[in-house]
């Protein structure tokens, strides 16, 4: 297109990244992609459709190569190390901000992959090795060529060096180039990504001064995903948080965030956006203060005319929760301690449980607990007549043996979708509810729609390497 060439045209004095586009659609494992742009060299090779690329990047995966790659392009394994070298610090910064900026750089691309990045101490140990160097630095067979030009190059599967000739800054920083943005964009070819010719892209070659480069859009998590695949796993619980706050002139309004909590940390779903928040997964003591540090089997809130409650359970034990304070009550009224056995508060439950759910349909709350699930009725705090129960036989499969079958990671009642949904493994079960019934009346009363994977519905929760781990 003219306009794309044009503006292409126009680029090609600005601050550019040292890859070429030709070596990103070779197939050789072991070739370089590190030569140089420099000003007035083109910036658009031959033009090939991103489609047609990533089509043959995804066939490329089913064809491990001996080299521990696929086709050169795909890493094989997902636990990535990386290192800052000691030789190769900047000049313009101090050692632990290029390390934290680097540390949020490739966090960026593990929150929406299967990904982990780990920091480590040795050379030796590294699968990527990073530097700030200038002219001709560590033995590369590239050279940088001054201030305001090539400000970076990476080779795939292998190195990433910064040209210290340029003012690198932090990322809340705005002057000079910031070192977050070069260096997510270097960390993407690394991994196989080659440019893309996007505004708004991180993978744009030429470096802009627009947007703080902190996060990646829809597109660039779908072109990286082409070539890793998409975050699966199970999660300890799921549920939506509740809370009352009042408008500006005073009149008070139910808010909900949805969470999920998985081995001691945990994540917010932006439903309204159908992602998580940026910056998560964070650890949950930072923002569940008393809560266990992990291991939670359910949260469980219970909205009436007559109660408004939090619990947080986990093993034999359940915690009340203070949402106005956003902490764990330390006693009850009667100057009882937290935490409790949960046989104190919800008489009759056997414990420990699998997880719960309050159902608004009957004012029941649902406990699980293997291939049993108990109603527990909170206005009379007894468990209601004739439970336990099997669960296929509250819950039925809509589809023969498409089924959970007990031992649920979550049950969890959305607000976003209206629904109830079943967790486990990698698989959620859809509850039959009303419009089901409305759209086909011979669905079961509570049955449970064909399971699906929960990556189809809810993207991109994924975990990172503790190294990479941010407190807020």
């Amino acid at each position: 297109m003219l306009e794309l060439v044009q503006s292409a045209k126009k680029a090609t004095n600005k601050p550019q990244c040292g890859i070429p586009d030709q070596n990103f659609q070779r197939t050789d494992p072991l070739s370089s992609a590190s030569a140089s742009h420099t000003i007035g060299q083109k910036v658009f090779r031959r033009k090939r459709s991103l489609k047609t690329l990533f089509n043959r990047f995804k066939r490329a995966r089913k064809t491990e190569l001996a080299s521990g790659s696929v086709l050169g392009l795909v890493f094989a394994k997902e636990r990535l190390k990386w290192i800052l070298m000691h030789e190769g610090y900047s000049s313009h910064l101090f050692p632990e901000e290029q390390r934290a900026t680097l540390r949020l750089a490739f966090r960026l691309w593990s929150e929406v992959t299967p990904l982990e990045f780990e920091e480590v101490a040795r050379v030796s140990e590294a699968d990527i090795k990073l530097g700030f160097g200038t002219g001709r630095h560590f033995g590369c067979s590239q050279v940088f060529d001054g201030k305001d030009q090539e400000l970076a190059h990476a080779w795939q599967h292998g190195d990433i060096h910064f040209d210290d000739d340029e003012h690198f800054t932090t990322n809340n920083s705005d002057q000079g180039i910031s070192l977050l943005k070069v260096a997510v964009h270097e960390i993407g070819h690394v991994l196989g990504l080659p440019h893309i010719y996007r505004a708004g892209s991180v993978m744009q070659p030429n470096y802009s001064t627009v947007g703080s480069g902190a996060e990646l859009d829809s597109q660039d998590r779908k072109a990286i995903q082409r070539l890793y695949g998409v975050c699966e796993g199970p999660f300890d619980t799921v549920f939506d948080w509740v809370r009352e706050v009042k408008r500006p002139l005073g009149q008070p309004v139910a808010i909900f965030n949805t969470f999920f909590f998985r081995k001691g940390w945990y994540w917010m779903y932006e439903n309204q956006n159908n992602r998580t928040r940026y910056g998560d997964p964070l650890v949950l003591s930072a923002g569940w203060s008393g809560l266990p540090l992990e291991g939670i089997d359910a949260a469980l809130q219970i909205w009436t005319l007559a109660m408004e409650v939090t619990y947080f359970f986990k093993g034999t034990q359940y915690w009340k929760y203070d949402s106005k304070n956003e902490r764990v009550f330390i006693e009850d009224s009667q100057g009882y301690r937290y935490p409790k056995h949960i046989s104190q508060g919800f008489p009759g439950v056997p414990a420990p449980i699998d997880t719960a759910f309050f159902d608004q349909r009957d004012q029941h709350v649902y406990f699980f607990c293997n291939n049993l699930v108990m109603a527990f009725d909170v206005s009379s705090n007894h468990m209601a007549f004739g439970y336990p129960k099997k669960i296929t036989e509250v819950f039925p499969a809509v589809v023969l043996g498409d089924h959970p079958n007990g031992n649920l990671d979550a049950a969890y009642f959305s607000y976003t979708h209206q629904a109830i949904f079943f967790f486990k493994g990698i698989y959620f079960w859809k509850v039959v509810d009303a419009t089901d019934i409305l759209n086909n009346p011979k669905l079961p009363f509570n049955g449970l729609l064909p399971k699906k994977r929960l990556s189809e519905q809810w993207l991109d929760i994924c975990d990172v390497h503790s190294s990479m781990l941010i407190m807020k």
